[in-house]
């Protein structure tokens, strides 16, 4: 058994999807009166949708899933197909990649689709703003298959400057978002089991997430 981890770090000062997403900030504490020996801590300050997250329909419909509520049996061990794609920055994935390299696929999975954009700028200050996007076909020939999650390694699915209005389908299915992953590179199978386990926070669609990929 091989586990990659596909959780990328959070950072103070990282990219956010900007306002009135908050700053993220890491920062040390001072050391506390009440404690006679040196102690060490941080705080932290993000929103929902910092770093790897997973998300429900609730970010779409008041009726949706607070995220506290999906089982975290669901989210251990989901049998998953892998698709990898060689796109440029600001540019669409299309159906025509997807078919050429898609696995076997079954309902009920999580669709993986890694590109490598993460792996090279998450450090980065584009790495929002300049991310490969999914062309609306493509995007419902994912939905298609009907996946439990579905799951990339981009910041954002869908274009701000040319929305291909996938979402509403997206969510109105139940499907869970789980993104952006971080070291895709490392996966080696097109088939493999996901660990998606996110925060436990009352009252939110979504959270970071600590995010495994299980080869066998």
């Amino acid at each position: 058994m091989r586990i990659v981890d596909l959780t990328g770090p959070m950072y103070h000062g990282m990219w956010t999807y900007g306002p009135p997403y908050p700053k993220v900030i890491v920062e040390e504490i001072p050391q506390p009166e009440f404690i006679e020996y040196p102690t060490y801590s941080w705080r932290f300050e993000l929103g929902a949708q910092t770093g790897t997250y997973l998300e429900t329909s609730l970010h779409m419909f008041r009726e949706g899933p607070k995220l506290m509520d999906i089982p975290v049996e669901s989210l251990f061990m989901i049998p998953t197909a892998v698709i990898k794609v060689d796109v440029k920055p600001l540019t669409p994935i299309t159906v025509a990649q997807l078919e050429a390299a898609a696995p076997e696929i079954s309902e009920g999975e999580t669709i993986l689709v890694a590109t490598g954009w993460a792996d090279h700028h998450w450090h980065h200050s584009d790495m929002v703003t300049d991310c490969p996007h999914f062309e609306g076909p493509a995007m419902h020939w994912i939905l298609d298959h009907k996946p439990f999650m579905m799951a990339g390694d981009m910041p954002r699915f869908d274009s701000w400057d040319d929305p291909q209005h996938f979402f509403h389908r997206f969510f109105e299915m139940g499907t869970l978002l789980l993104a952006p992953l971080f070291n895709v590179g490392a996966i080696q199978a097109s088939r493999g089991k996901l660990v998606a386990l996110p925060m436990k926070i009352d009252e939110t669609c979504a959270a970071p997430a600590r995010v495994l990929f299980v080869e066998e």
